[in-house]
């Protein structure tokens, strides 16, 4: 997907998104209200935006096409609407009004009209195509198959991006490499659990209580995203044990509970699997039955080709954590905030950011979020630290649009 292809998308789902919230559309029976941006999934195909509402239990796919798109390919995106339906609830085509002289709209809602309404659970929305935001429901979804509404179907939950906590890039690589051998079937068993025992900490851990460096797959030691210390899982966990507990077996049996692979629950490994495994789903870099997909195949290419710190493969790991991982939104919406008030601090911009999403649905809106002042964690602590990394944002957090320019002109690895 192109730079204009997911600024256009954007902006149409954007405001399909608003007018929902709003009660001016609805679906199915009233449902729309609710809707907040997911993500979207790693399976072929994958659709541009997706809403969820967990009142109803209903999934929305939608499927953008702009207007540089072919005839061709605006029938492919019906055929991808329908094939969204695998995994979601109900879709609709996002299309505009015009393709060059031909009448799209006029065309697609006849063929909705004749073909899909009553039959199938996809609608059409059409767009202004010299303004994207000007978007027009014309075929609604007016119900779903009882046989569809029984049918499990896999839910998304959390922030539309791939949100991330503390990964540099040399272990999303080090990561990635053991699923691959997965992919191989090189190893067996789950592939960040093996990462974890044979890479991420010490096999002898256990006996000895010494956390070590990690080392990429080029035997170099990986240092942490802001790049000032090298990466240690468990540095401070085993000093506060040795520090806390004297019985050298209950320390032991403390530890090994924290990063038992095999443990149902909460514990430090669960944690650290939680948080990486997500940012690898956001990137669709793995699907959610914890396969190598194909951007995390090609990434993993590249990094093993040019090395896990080589420009290339940062400049192509910020293309798809732009793009796929949807972090071009986040800047967007982060320097139109900015703009619209420079006055404004860092921190009030951040607050301000974290209301107007939960408003307009582009997260769940949590009556129970803490205030900037007490909260232990900002919004978007961990994704600043990353753009500083990446050049994408200064030591000001002024967005460098240059770099972006540049890094999503680069073509598809």
């Amino acid at each position: 997907m192109s730079f204009n292809h997911h600024l256009l998308a954007k902006t149409a789902t954007d405001e399909v998104l608003f007018k929902f919230k709003r009660t001016e559309w609805s679906c199915l029976e009233g449902y729309g209200q609710d809707f907040y941006r997911i993500s979207t999934n790693a399976y072929f195909p994958s659709p541009d935006a997706s809403f969820y509402d967990p009142t109803n239990n209903i999934v929305a796919s939608f499927e953008f096409k702009p207007p540089t798109e072919t005839k061709r390919g605006v029938l492919t995106g019906v055929g991808q609407c329908i094939a969204y339906l695998q995994c979601s609830d109900i879709s609709f085509l996002v299309a505009p009004k015009m393709l060059g002289d031909f009448k799209l709209g006029n065309y697609l809602n006849e063929l909705y009209s004749n073909q899909i309404y009553g039959r199938i659970p996809a609608g059409l929305i059409l767009y202004e195509n010299d303004n994207p935001s000007i978007v027009t429901l014309t075929q609604n979804v007016a119900s779903i198959s009882s046989e569809r509404a029984i049918r499990p179907t896999t839910r998304a939950t959390g922030r539309f991006w791939a949100k991330h906590q503390d990964l540099p890039l040399s272990l999303f690589h080090l990561v990635l490499h053991y699923y691959f051998q997965k992919k191989t079937n090189t190893i067996e068993s789950d592939p960040f659990a093996a990462c974890w025992h044979e890479r991420m900490i010490s096999p002898t851990i256990l006996d000895d209580f010494k956390a070590i460096s990690i080392i990429d797959i080029s035997g170099k030691p990986i240092k942490t995203v802001a790049g000032r210390n090298e990466m240690r899982y468990l540095d401070k966990t085993v000093t506060s044990l040795i520090n806390r507990i004297p019985e050298a077996q209950r320390r032991r049996d403390e530890l090994q509970h924290r990063i038992d692979s095999n443990f149902v629950g909460d514990n430090y490994f669960n944690s650290i699997k939680k948080n990486i495994v997500s940012f690898l789903r956001g990137m669709k870099t793995i699907d959610s039955e914890n396969c190598l997909t194909d951007i995390g195949f090609n990434l993993y290419h590249i990094g093993l080709i040019n090395g896990p710190t080589s420009k290339i493969f940062t400049d192509y790991f910020t293309k798809e954590l732009l793009i796929t991982g949807s972090h071009l939104d986040l800047l967007l919406d982060f320097d139109a905030i900015r703009r619209n008030d420079s006055s404004m601090s860092l921190d009030s911009a951040l607050t301000a950011m974290e209301r107007d999403y939960e408003e307009k649905g582009y997260i769940l809106r949590n009556p129970n979020r803490q205030s900037t002042a007490s909260r232990t964690v900002e919004f978007l602590k961990y994704e600043r630290i990353l753009w500083k990394a990446l050049d994408l944002i200064d030591e000001n957090y002024s967005v460098n649009w240059k770099r972006i320019t540049e890094i999503c002109s680069l073509p598809d690895n």
